[in-house]
Formats: structure tokens, C-alpha cells, sequence
């Protein structure tokens, strides 16, 4: 596997008005990591043997994250060869260069849930000390060649953003979280669905904990 080191600087979105009031300050570790803890696990490739060992995945970053002899944090970046990370009895696919954690409802379905975290930064200062509205700059962390990586550290006083999102685990496809996708993943479940969608018109992608309990309800699991 590649190491790759990764520096708290990237590419720059440019802000329409200064942080909202949902951004916080102070990365946790339960928002840093996909795991609350590094834990022994495996990353499997294409046409490989997988490599194994104690791993964590960063949700900054989405690197595969392990200690060396020395206790250096090291990062594997993300890529093509992948096909999924097994951290304890926990299931990782890798969708869109992101990892997304994988809750199964049987042999080929499930639910997909992919953390979005952004490190919000650099702000422009306007006169007299005030916060431009207009020029707030957001840091999307990224990789870097200078030897560097973004640890947890790094994080306790930066503000950020979290958001997560969930999808539908269908035949290896991820897919969007609708009705029609949900039926075709659950079609014993179908009427418990149609009824749902009948009453509520939509479900709200970005409530994992919702979305698990419904399809536990759908599916009696």
C-alpha cells in the first residue's frame, strides 16, 4: 500500500456569508474517525491479498489510518483497488472517493451512510476588524507532497462542519435513497414502503438513525 501524508491545507471554496450557526469548533475524535477506536481489521484490493492490522479510517480525509513501530500515525490514500475495508465486524465500501459504512439487511442489500466532514478556516478579516460576509474561505482538507499529515490534533480548536448522508447498498451499487430504490431492495417490504412514502412523501437522507430504524421495521430484523 501507498503512504500518503496528508497537510491541513487544499483546495479553497469560496463563502457566500461567514460560518453558520450549525458549524462547530473542536473536532472530536467520534466525528475525526469512522470507529471510536483503532481496531484489527483488513483492506481488501482487487486481485490482491488483503493487508491487515489495527486501522481506522479519518472522515476528514477518508485515508485508512494505522501507528507505526514509533507511533507514528501513518495514511493510505483511497483508490481504485480497493474494494472494501472490514474494521472488527464493521463493513466499509468505497463510493465516490469516500468510504461509506455499510449496514446490511441480507446477502446483497442494505444501508449506505457516508460522513461529510469539512474544516472550515482562514476567514477574511475586513476593516476595523470585522469578518467580511463576502470572502470567507473554507479549507477542504486534502493531500499534500511535503511530508505532513492532518491528525486529530490538528483539529481541537478549527471550526467544522459534519453532515452525513445515506444511501441504498444494492447489488454492490450505491444508490440514491428513495422509494423506488428501497422496493427493489427490500421487495418483501414493499406495501410497508408504499404506505410510508404514501403518508410522508419523502425520507430524509440525512437522518441515519431514522432511516435504520424504518428499514429494521420494514424488514422485522
Amino acid at each position: 500500500m501507498k503512504k500518503t501524508f496528508l497537510l491541513a491545507a487544499a483546495a479553497l471554496l469560496w463563502a457566500a456569508s461567514a460560518l453558520n450557526a450549525q458549524d462547530k469548533v473542536g473536532i472530536t475524535k467520534e466525528v475525526f474517525y469512522l470507529m471510536p477506536e483503532m481496531a484489527q481489521g483488513s483492506v481488501y484490493f482487487r486481485g490482491k491479498s488483503p493487508a491487515t492490522g489495527e486501522i481506522n479510517i479519518c472522515a476528514v480525509d477518508n485515508t485508512v489510518r494505522y501507528f507505526d513501530k514509533s507511533g507514528n500515525e501513518l495514511a493510505v490514500e483511497i483508490d481504485d483497488e480497493m474494494t472494501r475495508v472490514v474494521i472488527g465486524d464493521v463493513i466499509f465500501v468505497p463510493y465516490d472517493g469516500v468510504f461509506l459504512r455499510l449496514y446490511p439487511f441480507g446477502e446483497d442489500c442494505g444501508v449506505a451512510v457516508r460522513r461529510n466532514v469539512l474544516v472550515l478556516s482562514d476567514s477574511k478579516v475586513a476593516s476595523y476588524g470585522m469578518e467580511s460576509q463576502t470572502t470567507a474561505v473554507t479549507n477542504i482538507i486534502g493531500f499534500s507532497a511535503d511530508g505532513k499529515i492532518y491528525s486529530l490534533e490538528d483539529g481541537i480548536d478549527v471550526p467544522y462542519r459534519m453532515s452525513e448522508v445515506v444511501y441504498v447498498y444494492r447489488d454492490g451499487n450505491v444508490v440514491a435513497l428513495n422509494k423506488r430504490n428501497l422496493q427493489r431492495c427490500f421487495p418483501e417490504a414493499k406495501d410497508k414502503i408504499e404506505a410510508y412514502f404514501s403518508e410522508h412523501k419523502k425520507l430524509d437522507n440525512s437522518d441515519p438513525q431514522k432511516v435504520l430504524a424504518l428499514v429494521k421495521e420494514w424488514t422485522g430484523q
